[in-house]
């Protein structure tokens, strides 16, 4: 041993001696013995209970049962190391130490770790303490506890989170861990022996016993809390951004200033499945936005403005109204064909305006049957970014639509035009609006096209809805039959079931094998689409069928007895084998699922060929990807924000795939719905179809509500991937379902004028128009996705949302032409 290793050890030891004898000095005369043992790590060796049970590969292990309390700290990249437990995707995790007895509680710790590979610091750690295991109260939050959060480096570390100030008492200890990102990770937690005296200490708030409820509270109380204080910044930055003197500016901001308290006060909620995120969400949320008001006023506004928009971008809860605006709302319409209009209202009164909105000028006016009038709500998301998304239908007032305005808010006005018989040409009106106080006018030009919009559609459209049985994710009994009649009102025409569909069998393993199928559940999922182009089902496949392996001749007879024997009932149902899609495994990136989709392909193949096998693979490099599992597929989906990404070469395979006979569709995945762009996401989805000759458009996912009301997403970690408003009973429109059904219906206008201009040029019509129609139809595509910005999913990012509507206009135009010829 060298001369330094000995000078530290004898450091060590004398440090351990003064503080020794430093306890015992300051020790209180007649201080027990299990005092003097205060901080003592009660949880080393003890035993404790994980909810959920560890989901992240790389670390768990069978030792996960006796890791964290074991002693023995991760060594090398955390959560790699075996001696780490880790969660991936979990909303929140639980351990439960159970210390075998009653004690005083001084102190905890937890020890993780963050900072790369997309692992994040925690949110919270809620220290959790009950004497039976049924009843807890809350001990504290331990990273306030710790008071290391404003220091947490950004970079890769491993932090032990601690405190010595826990006053309690009890024998079981709830860490409640609530992640800010999809990772959580801890290697050790300890729990320290505080003073006998803690004994007789009252408890402190009671808490849910079940986790799950505490943590829908914790998240919905702190995402109003995280509301109230962007909300604050956000309209102290538009008062001091504003042209207000500065003494006008100091009285606002003295009024924002006074108003933080009451804010504080109401973020508790009564009822978290109760709760809606709907701004403003209290009275003192309203006093805020008063506030906003009287900077409007103060800057010129009037009580009520109105102004049109383009109902596809995005609002800013802060943005000052316009002063003047003359523009109007312009709708180009066919007939049977829904197209949107929008215009916003702004309150820069002291107080809610209730207004009244009618219409002028228009066929059919004050209230024309065509016409749906949604108020735009403002809904608060996880992220803490506020859309207005949500399109309740507006309270109809006898002739005219009622409108809640908020003070120091813009309200949206939305209206679904839905022209079935009004006279084509143009139609000269105005938008109403008239409230307590005065009335104010919108233009509105109602253009009618000489054309019948088809009542079936040609694209196919599909969200993985899952409306067989009784629903799942967001679907519920109560809700699905209301969310299906949504989407098929909305052009969806390819719905999706669950492999719960066609897995109810008996098999007699005779030869060669027969199925008696239980097709309760099959057909009461076809008979709520009975005017679906397609049905798909995910079957989840594995390396098995019915007791046989893949690879073995029983295996293929099987599958293929089972598949005719579902061919034949789907046939006396008068459903065509080419109707039937299934996917075999979701979204494949690894060759040992290639080799399932290939077993399982040839086997259906060989028996019912007119089945249709779909993919939706995943490699980002697709070549990557055994070529025949493509070859297995009749139709190939690739993810399209992965194409957007993937540049020429990602692009070249797949229109390659398309060359050698594969049916090319698209899908999109990404989330949570509410920040994605209802336009480029959505709405352009079905354009980037036709730009390469795809037949079909698919979301993820019409019923996934990610655990949570879409009335509240707090309670949710990611937010929902819902393009609609779902709660246990009802369906409510959204923007984005909005865009869906609008790019069905541009879609469309491709196959007519393909299909007219066909006809026309067979009847020998002029050629100039013929070259126009060509023109768009080899252009339009790509004049609308290679716009600025048309590339960016996000809602928030600048572009042009016009371009799509521009072409479309050219579109009507020429088909008007042909139609006249």
């Amino acid at each position: 041993m060298s001369e330094s290793m000995r000078q530290l050890l004898r450091r060590r030891m004398l440090v351990a001696t003064v503080t020794a004898v430093a306890l015992a000095v300051l020790a209180p005369a007649g201080q027990s013995a299990e005092d003097q043992g205060a901080s003592r790590n009660l949880a080393r060796g003890a035993k404790y209970v994980m909810s959920p049970p560890p989901s992240y590969s790389h670390c768990t292990d069978p030792g996960d049962a006796t890791q964290l309390t074991d002693g023995q700290l991760t060594e090398g990249y955390f959560w790699t190391q075996k001696g780490t437990v880790g969660w991936s995707h979990a909303q929140y995790a639980t351990i439960t130490v159970d210390l075998g007895s009653v004690e005083p509680i001084g102190g905890a710790s937890f020890r993780t770790a963050a900072g790369v590979a997309g692992v994040t610091w925690p949110a919270a750690i809620r220290i959790q303490i009950s004497d039976d295991g049924s009843t807890y109260y809350d001990a504290g939050e331990l990273l306030e506890l710790d008071g290391s959060l404003s220091s947490l480096p950004s970079a890769y570390a491993v932090r032990r989170f601690s405190t010595s100030t826990l006053k309690t008492h009890g024998r079981y200890v709830r860490f409640l861990v609530l992640p800010t990102g999809p990772y959580i990770f801890v290697d050790e937690v300890e729990v320290f022996r505080g003073l006998d005296s803690l004994l007789s200490t009252e408890a402190g708030e009671r808490v849910p016993a079940e986790a799950g409820e505490y943590y829908a509270r914790y998240r919905t109380e702190a995402g109003i809390a995280r509301r109230f204080k962007f909300d604050t910044e956000g309209v102290r930055q538009a008062i001091q951004s504003s042209r207000l003197d500065p003494a006008a500016k100091e009285r606002l901001l003295a009024q924002v200033t006074e108003i933080r308290e009451d804010l504080s006060k109401s973020v508790k909620v009564e009822s978290v499945n109760s709760f809606r995120a709907i701004l403003p969400f209290s009275k003192p949320h309203e006093a805020l936005f008063r506030i906003q008001a009287a900077l409007w006023k103060a800057s010129g506004r009037p009580a009520l403005s109105a102004w049109a928009v383009c109902p596809w971008d995005p609002m800013d809860l802060y943005a000052m109204p316009p002063a003047a605006e003359t523009r109007g709302i312009e709708v180009h319409t066919m007939r049977g064909e829904y197209r949107s209009g929008a215009f916003n209202l702004a309150n820069a009164s002291d107080q809610a305006l209730p207004a009244l909105v009618r219409f002028s000028g228009l066929p059919g006016s004050p209230a024309p049957a065509y016409v749906t009038v949604h108020e735009v709500l403002w809904t608060d998301t996880t992220s803490g970014q506020p859309v207005a998304s949500a399109l309740p239908e507006a309270e109809r007032a006898g002739d005219s639509w009622r409108i809640t305005v908020p003070a120091g808010l813009v309200r949206q006005v939305w209206m679904t035009f839905h022209v079935t018989d009004v006279p084509a040409g143009d139609h000269a009106g105005s938008a109403l609006v008239k409230w307590d106080g005065g009335e104010t006018t919108v233009p509105l030009r109602l253009r009618v096209y000489p054309l019948q919009f088809p009542t079936q559609t040609t694209l196919w459209v599909g969200g993985w809805s899952y409306t067989d049985g009784d629903g799942s994710r967001g679907v519920t009994p109560s809700n699905k039959r209301p969310l299906v009649e949504h989407l098929a009102s909305r052009f969806v025409n390819a719905p999706w079931a669950t492999a719960a569909v066609m897995t109810g069998f008996k098999m007699k393993a005779d030869e060669p094998p027969t199925f008696e199928l239980d097709t309760a559940r099959m057909d009461d999922w076809l008979a709520q689409w009975p005017d679906a182009r397609t049905y798909f089902v995910f079957l989840s496949v594995g390396d098995s069928f019915a007791g046989a392996k893949m690879g073995t001749e029983a295996f293929k007879t099987r599958v293929g007895a089972w598949i005719t024997a579902w061919v034949r009932h789907l046939g006396a149902r008068s459903i065509s084998p080419d109707r039937l899609g299934l996917l075999l495994v979701d979204e494949p990136r690894a060759h040992e699922q290639d080799d399932v989709i290939i077993a399982w392909a040839k086997a259906i193949r060989a028996a019912e060929p007119r089945v249709l096998i779909w993919e939706d693979p995943i490699y980002a490099k697709p070549q990557e990807g055994r070529a025949e599992m493509y070859a297995a597929c009749d139709i190939l989906c690739p993810n399209r924000p992965m194409w957007l990404r993937g540049g020429n070469e990602f692009a070249a395979f797949y229109l390659d795939q398309q060359r050698q006979g594969r049916t090319l569709q698209l899908y999109s995945c990404s989330g949570p719905a509410r920040l994605l762009d209802p336009y480029s996401y959505y709405r352009l989805q079905a354009w980037h179809c036709r730009q390469i000759r795809a037949t079909g458009s698919f979301f993820w996912a019409f019923g996934d509500t990610a655990g949570a009301p879409c009335w509240n997403e707090y309670a949710s970690t990611v937010g929902p991937y819902t393009p609609v408003y779902l709660d246990e009973k009802a369906v409510v429109a959204g923007k984005a379902m909005e865009a869906i059904r609008e790019s069905v219906e541009d879609y469309e206008y491709f196959v007519m004028l393909r299909a007219m201009a066909d006809r026309a040029r067979a009847a020998g019509v002029d050629q100039l128009i013929l070259v126009k129609a060509e023109t768009l139809l080899q252009q339009a595509a790509a004049d609308v996705l290679d716009a600025q910005g048309a590339g960016s999913l996000m809602w928030h990012s600048p572009k042009d949302r016009t371009r799509a509507d521009a072409e479309r206009i050219r579109f009507l135009e020429v088909l008007s032409d042909l139609a006249q010829r």
